[in-house]
């Protein structure tokens, strides 16, 4: 890991990576499709373009060993969460975890864990590739496996600490708050290292769209309607269910890595049918 200049950004310098990543899933730019089930059966593709695998090497090389690895596949992978600012997904088996309202005990990733691919091994950002609209970035710390679509520009509260210093140096942040533990929060949030983001949709931002502004939350429920924590009903914080998730989750039927070739025969057939 290094720092670059007075970017301050998180990489990792590691060549044979990218020769291993090259030779196993080719040069890039990487496509993933994503299958999404809307109402009635309908399927729907979200296409991603990943981030340069040179720049993102470690972010880039987990999620394309993810998907050939099945858990995006099969069993209940899903778009449970939308707080406002981004979509997130999970994969097998979190809709099963107390988190989300199952009975799933211990830890969900534990199969994804053994063999290194639950989660990044530091938080690799590069500022190449910002946290602005319909990009793609792991969440959680460290991050991972789950992932989210940023719903607007999250450069912000997303990306390195340099930009949020200058946002409270600027007085964009915090303006309203001079206590002093409002003053110590603010110092945190500017310590708080990036998520990474390792790519942006390049086609499906319709069906984002329609997820974000037409599936309900939660918090659109009345109080009375809402199950207020997870399964087995005890008391414990961490069981409480967020507001932020989806009353339907949108299931994600499949993931594939898909060339650049694909991508074109299917713009091409679309044009020929219009």
């Amino acid at each position: 890991m290094c720092q670059g200049g007075s970017q301050h950004f998180f990489q990792i310098n590691s060549p044979s990576l990218y020769l291993s990543q090259s030779n196993r899933y080719g040069p890039g730019p990487h496509i993933v499709s994503i299958i999404v089930e809307l109402d009635n059966n309908q399927h729907e593709e979200i296409l991603i373009e990943l981030a340069n695998p040179k720049l993102m090497p470690h972010s880039v090389h987990i999620f394309l060993s993810q998907i050939p690895a099945g858990y995006w596949s099969r069993g209940t992978p899903a778009i449970v969460m939308n707080p406002g600012h981004v979509l997130q997904a999970c994969p097998h088996p979190c809709l099963e975890t107390k988190a989300l309202g199952g009975s799933y005990p211990g830890d969900p990733y534990v199969d994804m864990k053994h063999v290194g691919l639950d989660a990044v091994s530091f938080q690799e950002y590069h500022p190449s590739y910002p946290h602005e609209k319909y990009t793609v970035g792991f969440a959680g710390r460290p991050g991972g496996p789950e992932f989210y679509f940023n719903l607007m520009n999250n450069t912000l509260d997303h990306g390195p600490a340099e930009v949020r210093k200058m946002a409270l140096e600027e007085g964009s942040i915090g303006d309203d708050n001079d206590n002093d533990d409002d003053n110590g929060d603010e110092e945190e949030m500017v310590l708080v290292e990036p998520d990474p983001c390792f790519g942006k949709v390049i086609k499906g931002f319709e069906v984002i769209d329609k997820i974000s502004e037409e599936y309900i939350t939660r918090a659109d429920l009345p109080d009375e309607a809402k199950e207020s924590r997870a399964y087995g009903g005890d008391e414990d914080e961490d069981d409480v269910l967020s507001d932020s998730l989806l009353v339907q989750p949108v299931r994600i039927v499949s993931m594939s890595i898909v060339s650049e070739d694909d991508t074109s025969k299917e713009e091409e057939q679309t044009r020929d049918e219009l």
